[in-house]
């Protein structure tokens, strides 16, 4: 197979599984995986400056797929600050048990903890981010940010856990003057543009991220693992939608079927009050003689 490179005419996804780990999971970048966290977890506005996010120590993905569907290293970036464990997971196809497995890998991650002989008091808290391609939640906001609280009065069981969820259809466009931290970084990451080419022009952050691409879209090796991503993606949702549609159809068989068997029962009802044998009712309906003799007991 014959290598290409991304050129400045060929657009870059930014969502590509190796390409957000270059940009987010090496030490060299640290300043834009910091960046992107402090613009998630500032969006809401409910955090104190001091708690603002000055450095971090990336960690490798200990977690294995729990499906085998799953791709490998589902948790794609984790980091570790003094106070707290923020995973992070780009989706690229529709999930629908995407809260579920949130649940499942915040679990992973404290389990991961508790092995390490940490007492409950003193476990880290958890950070799941989720930024999705498509559209999973009922909410009407791009950014949905959950806890565990009581269903009535809304007091907090705990913060061990907070899931971020960022639906990328669901962010209004603005101008980049007005966008707050987190629209630039899901404009950025949404963008299918030239490698190079700067998507927030006015923002040094992105300038550099420019400057990156330049420089994975010109490596060979880092490309071949692009492509073999994007190769990945194409047929993990080639393969669901065959195997949906598949389902679709025995289900749609299924149902006429039963449909069938329905109407069958209902003209055996019929034809025994008015006293034909069990032999024309069963020659007439298709069904079996046990079948209309348990009608006629009953």
């Amino acid at each position: 197979m014959s290598f290409k490179f991304v050129s400045p005419l060929v657009s870059l996804k930014r969502t590509n599984d190796v390409f957000s780990k270059h940009i987010l999971s090496r030490k060299e970048h640290k300043a834009f995986l910091i960046d992107l966290l402090n613009a998630v977890i500032f969006d809401k506005g409910r955090h104190p400056e001091d708690e603002k996010i000055l450095d971090v120590f990336l960690e490798d993905r200990l977690l294995s797929p729990r499906h085998d569907e799953d791709k490998i290293g589902i948790l794609d970036i984790r980091a570790r600050t003094r106070k707290r464990i923020y995973t992070i997971e780009i989706q690229q196809y529709v999930e629908k048990d995407i809260g579920a497995r949130a649940y499942y890998y915040a679990a992973k991650v404290l389990g991961s903890e508790i092995t390490r002989g940490i007492p409950y008091h003193k476990l880290t808290p958890v950070i799941i981010i989720n930024f999705l391609t498509h559209n999973h939640l009922s909410t009407k906001n791009y950014h949905s940010c959950y806890h565990f609280n009581e269903d009535d009065e809304h007091s907090r069981l705990s913060d061990i856990v907070t899931f971020h969820f960022v639906e990328f259809p669901k962010m209004q466009k603005k101008e980049h003057g007005v966008m707050t931290r987190l629209e630039k970084w899901v404009t950025y990451l949404g963008a299918k543009a030239p490698a190079g080419e700067v998507i927030i022009p006015e923002d040094d952050i992105f300038k550099e991220l420019a400057e990156v691409e330049k420089v994975f879209s010109k490596d060979k090796e880092e490309m071949l693992r692009y492509e073999a991503a994007e190769r990945y993606e194409m047929d993990y949702v080639s393969h669901m939608s065959t195997a949906e549609l598949k389902g679709e159809e025995r289900g749609i068989k299924k149902g006429l079927e039963k449909g069938r068997k329905a109407q069958a029962l209902e003209t055996a009802k019929t034809l025994l009050k008015m006293n034909l044998s069990v032999d024309k009712i069963a020659e007439a309906t298709g069904l079996k003689t046990e079948e209309i003799l348990q009608l006629n007991i009953s």
